[in-house]
């Protein structure tokens, strides 16, 4: 047998098989109309608005429940950190009712699951 076509065969199946898993973890596609950031096998999704910061937690597009969780939010804009708690809100929502997410600031979300396991992710307010 040809190690040309052999070669052209697997090439050919990597090309197919890459979307399916690139998808395999989840969407990255805000499903609040927030900024979303995958850490490990967890989708973050951060929500700034008047009323507060929301943060909605999935994995592989099923939500997390929230209460399974400890979480606060670390704000730095010009070195200064501001820090709020996020308590779950419902569903795979957390929450931080009243915080001002400020302009170009740099927010990590710090959450922890019951065994104590830490996860962060980052974002850059806009």
């Amino acid at each position: 047998m040809n190690i040309q076509y052999i070669r052209s065969g697997i090439a050919a199946l990597a090309l197919i098989a890459a979307p399916a898993m690139l998808q395999a973890h989840g969407s990255m596609k805000p499903q609040h109309g927030g900024m979303v950031q995958m850490t490990g096998e967890t989708v973050f999704e951060l929500v700034a608005g008047p009323k507060g910061v929301d943060v909605y937690l999935s994995e592989e597009d099923e939500p997390l429940a929230a209460v399974g969780y400890t979480a606060k939010l670390i704000q730095t804009v010009a070195g200064a950190k501001t820090e709020a708690v996020l308590t779950p809100a419902g569903g795979n929502r957390l929450s931080a009712p009243g915080f001002k997410a400020a302009k170009d600031a740099k927010l990590v979300v710090a959450l922890i699951d019951k065994s104590g396991a830490k996860t962060f992710a980052t974002f850059q307010a806009k």
